[in-house]
């Protein structure tokens, strides 16, 4: 165990028995040695936890807890709580970090006093063919400098190049527990963490190098087909983003942005839901979100069978 770890490397897991050994592998193996890596067993039901005690075993630095199953954003606060390192970051038990990721990061921190530093990933597919509209690669579109929160977000909404996955950033410790933010426990948890933390960041760079290889494999969060719990936890998400910005009014205008792209994005997406749940879902973005909400989705929410023709 390290005593003063310079970072702390925090992993759900849950059920990922096919992949956790290569994940491991790219964090015990970072040119960064002084690191803590927090292991959470999210009550898999496969033999993860047998591999995450193998790898303990082997290395002191990691530290292996279980708990019953209660989803990701559970095991990353109770991760967040364990942690001592100066920054923190989130890994998924699935994905690929380069090497040389957390040192070049660190040191981009230390140097430029960062409250977070982020970079680019490179998806691969796991026995999968899926079509993605959106990708990773961001950093070759901005200036190299020193940005505030407010600044950067806007530029990476102008260009739609937002991207909120925890995977892509490290994080300063002190930064994260002076705004006392934490993940709820909902689908795309880290769309409301990720708009949080950037937009209170005072000190935010980056580095153009894809470190993070993303993996999309079969039934996850990305490939599943969306649901009413998607819906509803979008809305949930752009509830948490207004109640946010009502407390704190310096930030409206960026949360206002946040709110209208996801509101549109889960209004289009539901147009695969059922009729009535369509209609309810059309309702719901007429009464509460209508200044975010756009003609164009809600036509295609209740008339997909149109969109689909054309």
């Amino acid at each position: 165990m390290i005593e003063n770890p310079k970072v702390s490397v925090i992993i759900p897991v849950y059920n990922t028995e096919k992949y956790l050994r290569e994940a491991l592998d790219s964090i015990s193996n970072q040119t960064l040695k002084e690191i803590e890596i927090i292991t959470i067993n999210d009550g898999s039901t496969d033999s993860s936890l047998d591999i995450l005690n193998e790898y303990a075993k082997k290395d002191n630095r990691i530290i292996v807890y279980s708990q019953e199953n209660q989803g990701q954003a559970i095991a990353r606060n109770f991760g967040i709580e364990k942690s001592k390192g100066e920054y923190i970051y989130f890994f998924d038990s699935d994905d690929i970090l380069l090497h040389e990721a957390l040192e070049e990061t660190y040191n981009k921190c230390e140097k430029d006093n960062l409250d977070l530093c982020f970079f680019d990933a490179d998806i691969f597919f796991d026995d999968i063919e899926y079509n993605l509209y959106f990708d990773y690669k961001r950093c070759h579109l901005l200036e190299d400098k020193i940005y505030n929160g407010l600044e950067i977000t806007n530029k990476l909404l102008d260009i739609n190049k937002f991207r909120a996955s925890p995977c892509l950033y490290l994080l300063n410790a002190d930064f994260l527990k002076r705004i006392k933010l934490y993940f709820h426990n909902v689908i795309y948890e880290d769309e409301l963490f990720g708009s949080l933390l950037y937009i209170q960041a005072k000190r935010v760079g980056f580095i153009c190098k894809s470190f993070f290889l993303r993996r999309v494999r079969f039934n996850s969060t990305i490939t599943k087909p969306y649901s009413s719990y998607n819906l509803s936890s979008h809305f949930f998400i752009i509830n948490q983003l207004i109640e946010f910005s009502n407390g704190n009014k310096y930030y409206k205008k960026i949360i206002d942005r946040f709110c209208k792209n996801i509101v549109n994005v889960a209004v289009y997406r539901a147009s695969s839901l059922g009729f009535n749940e369509r209609l309810s879902c059309v309702f719901v973005s007429l009464i509460r979100y209508h200044a975010y909400i756009k003609i164009k989705s809600i036509i295609v929410c209740l008339f997909p069978f149109i969109i689909k023709k054309n």
